[in-house]
């Protein structure tokens, strides 16, 4: 049955058909964009993202579900802003053929209603997708699977730890083969920063390989970052530097550096 189809895993865009398509041909993205979805046990992101420019062209995700025959996703986080997509569950009815993951789905396009001022359903988007399975090579220790939640951090301007404010959700996603993060505000509609791309993890030894950054012009895509990485009683200590750009307000110049990083990380919902 469709229901113990195992979604876990990190995918990749195949084929989709637009919402404004007239003949329902599929279609594919070309060979500069990255459209990949990264599902943990409850927890799920995509992007899809412009790597020749280094522009991030749309991202959604938060929590789903499988239940009566339908993959449920409730969007916590999206961007651009101001999209109708932020909010909703959408259901989506779904197949698994040859090792595709077809789904098909609805979602609603909002909009104020003139005469009473209440946000209402005024139309809504087919999303017909197929995506498939990236592979994993068996190489990275397993124990960071899943969806972590950023507790504490330290920077080279800090002696102590400091926690984000609460209306702030830090979140990084670790499938066997991927890691996607994003630093979202959970009470409005702004993604403040994401990234995602493969990484190593053996021997307490963590690297990430960066094929997705927002904002751009960091310094950091195809990087690879390599982390002092320890986890004890449910927390995932990692530290590191990460390359970094800098403008001198005087004279416009680029300067390339390097920030350090330490950060702890708990479960999500732990």
């Amino acid at each position: 049955m469709a229901s113990k189809v195992n979604l876990k895993g990190s995918w990749k865009l195949s084929e989709f058909i637009p919402a404004d398509s007239e003949n329902n041909e599929w279609q594919t993205n070309g060979d500069s964009i990255i459209y990949e979805k990264h599902l943990t046990p409850d927890k799920f992101a995509w992007f899809k993202y412009d790597k020749k420019n280094e522009k991030l062209l749309g991202m959604g995700g938060g929590s789903y579900s499988i239940a009566n025959g339908q993959y449920i996703e409730d969007i916590k986080f999206f961007y651009p802003p101001g999209s109708s997509e932020l909010g909703q569950s959408i259901p989506f009815d779904y197949q698994m053929k040859d090792g595709i993951w077809y789904h098909t789905g609805y979602a609603k396009v909002m909009d104020m209603d003139a005469e009473t001022g209440e946000i209402i359903a005024i139309d809504s988007n087919k999303i017909e997708e197929k995506w498939s399975k990236i592979e994993q090579d068996g190489s990275n220790d397993q124990s960071l699977l899943g969806t972590w939640k950023l507790d504490k951090y330290l920077d080279e301007n800090q002696k102590d730890f400091v926690e984000y404010p609460g209306f702030v959700d830090y979140i990084k996603m670790i499938t066997p083969t991927h890691f996607t993060w994003v630093y979202y505000n959970n009470e409005g509609d702004e993604i403040y920063a994401a990234g995602s791309g493969t990484y190593g993890y053996k021997d307490n030894q963590y690297s990430e390989n960066i094929r997705m950054i927002y904002p751009g012009n960091s310094g950091q895509l195809g990087s690879n970052i390599k982390f002092t990485s320890s986890i004890n009683s449910g927390k995932w200590k990692h530290a590191g530097y990460i390359p970094s750009i800098t403008v001198d307000d005087e004279t416009g110049q680029e300067k390339r550096d390097s920030t350090f990083i330490d950060e702890i990380w708990v479960r999500a919902g732990e």
